[in-house]
């Protein structure tokens, strides 16, 4: 079995046959969705190599310096999707010796990475935006950087609908900061063709106008496109710190507060953190002197109780539940 599966069957309800075959289904279902996932990944990574390689080869095509250098900034994606593939694979790897607690710190380090790359990309496109109308703009072709435009959209929206698709189906923080990468080309092809749109039905007396169209356009969709990876970033960042999420924090206080009445402890604590996709909980519950447990399964029980009541697939936790009679060790 996998990591975390070897790790439920050190932390709780491993010794009940129901349980097993739970913990067997979920999973064999994390490595369905895990080789989905690596297969999504896999082909957007891929996508970006032909895109980098339409860019390149179609920019010295038409002798376009614009277009070849868009070319290479695809080469980049290429980059990041290897390092998204790399890190879904090691996700799910047993722990070692090194990592004792497994690899699952790896996806929010990687996704705070990509999505601070898009951001400084969303922020580089912005400076040039405004530093062109500051001196005026330029002047567009259209022409062979429009038909490059054209394809490359249509491209991108296909790639984004796609990984889109499977962002829902399968929850993975991974995909969704390469959909977020799709969207953000896509919005900015979508721009530049509108661009070449409004410069083409400018009236001919309009031409110092058409200078700032491009600049303009590009300066309000870069903006815009900022705010999906800043808020990605801060979200991996919070994982990174080990904020507690306020979700997962108010669910198992309510499921301690029902649990301690109906058993009579005499008072718990808990710890949770999140890292990707992976929830880690720590409860630690203080029982009364006269609190007598009737077998071990008992205590068991219990945890199989607050594992139950937190509905969370058991690939995708790492849950403890100790028990004391001493206040010092809460």
């Amino acid at each position: 079995m996998g990591l975390l599966s070897k790790i439920l069957n050190k932390k709780y309800g491993t010794s009940v046959r129901d349980n097993q075959v739970r913990i067997l289904s979920n999973t064999k279902d994390s490595i369905v969705d895990n080789q989905k996932e690596q297969f999504i990944l896999k082909v957007s990574m891929f996508s970006a190599l032909l895109l980098a390689i339409f860019g390149i080869g179609f920019g010295i095509f038409v002798k376009s310096m614009a277009v070849i250098f868009d070319g290479f900034v695809a080469l980049v994606s290429v980059g990041l999707g290897a390092l998204s593939v790399v890190t879904s694979r090691y996700i799910y790897k047993e722990d070692d010796d090194i990592f004792q607690y497994g690899y699952v710190r790896f996806e929010p380090m990687v996704n705070l990475f990509k999505s601070l790359v898009l951001v400084f990309v969303c922020i580089y496109a912005f400076i040039n935006a405004l530093k062109s109308i500051i001196h005026g703009g330029y002047a567009i072709e259209i022409g062979g950087a429009a038909i490059y435009s054209l394809c490359a959209f249509v491209f991108c929206a296909i790639l984004f609908t796609y990984t889109l698709f499977y962002t829902k189906i399968l929850e993975s923080d991974l995909i969704q900061v390469d959909n977020i990468e799709w969207k953000i080309d896509c919005v900015l092809y979508l721009g530049a063709l509108v661009a070449f749109g409004i410069i083409y039905f400018l009236p001919q007396t309009n031409t110092a106008l058409a200078f700032y169209v491009d600049p303009i356009l590009l300066a309000t969709l870069s903006l815009l496109l900022c705010i999906s990876p800043t808020r990605i970033a801060i979200a991996n960042f919070k994982d990174l710190i080990m904020v507690a999420p306020a979700e997962i924090d108010d669910r198992i206080t309510k499921i301690m507060e029902h649990i301690s009445v109906e058993f009579g402890f005499q008072d718990y604590d808990t710890h949770v953190a999140k890292s990707g996709r992976f929830y880690m909980i720590e409860v630690n519950i203080l029982t009364k002197e006269n609190f007598k447990p009737k077998s071990m399964q008992e205590f068991d029980h219990i945890r199989n109780r607050i594992a139950e009541s937190l509905a969370i697939p058991s690939y995708k936790i790492w849950l403890s539940v100790s028990f004391t009679a001493d206040p010092k060790w809460l």
